[in-house]
């Protein structure tokens, strides 16, 4: 377990042993790899929600909405469509346009978390956007770093609530009581 692992479950611990939630999926989006330290998080906690509001997805979960190869196929087709020049001139360091993002995470209010495959995969950042694409944060952390960033208070988005995360973050698998509701957000 790495450090940034070790520290967030520490912190924000998963849930018991449930083995229908571990990331079972692929090794990688499309032509591109999920980063080790995601298949280690996945491992971990599975898909599911930190404190109520951030979304982490896994490969072939169950629930469709939180799988990341479903979830990067449909906001890839929605960004391939959108104009957020902000955005494409930021990501013009990493020679990388949207439609190639690859979607990690969504929140409650509809904010995306996308990796910016460039480079080493343990390397990539994250662009955190803004529901409507309206504002963004570029954090150059592994998802495991950004979560527990997060859930520390050590990073604070903007344009995420106030009170994100509160001061005893949970991690839940089904945070709605059960059932087959996701979330699919862009």
């Amino acid at each position: 377990m790495t450090d940034e692992l070790l520290s967030l479950t520490s912190f924000c611990p998963p849930e018991a042993e449930a083995p229908a939630r571990r990331d079972r999926g692929p090794r990688g989006v499309g032509r591109a790899p999920v980063p080790e330290s995601h298949l280690r998080l996945s491992h971990a906690y599975g898909a599911g929600c930190f404190d109520e509001f951030l979304w982490v997805f896994a490969g072939s979960s169950e629930n469709e909405y939180l799988d990341i190869e479903a979830a990067t196929a449909q906001t890839q087709s929605v960004l391939r469509s959108k104009q957020i020049p902000e955005v494409r001139y930021a990501l013009r360091e990493f020679e990388m346009v949207p439609e190639r993002l690859i979607q990690w995470g969504v929140t409650d209010n509809a904010d995306v978390l996308l990796w910016i495959p460039a480079g080493d995969p343990e390397d990539w950042p994250t662009v955190v956007l803004q529901a409507g694409q309206l504002d963004f944060v570029v954090a150059r952390r592994s998802s495991t770093g950004l979560v527990l960033d997060l859930m520390t208070r050590a990073l604070r988005i903007p344009f995420f609530p106030d009170d994100f995360p509160s001061s005893r973050p949970r991690f839940s698998a089904k945070p709605w009581g059960g059932g087959d509701r996701g979330h699919a957000h862009t």
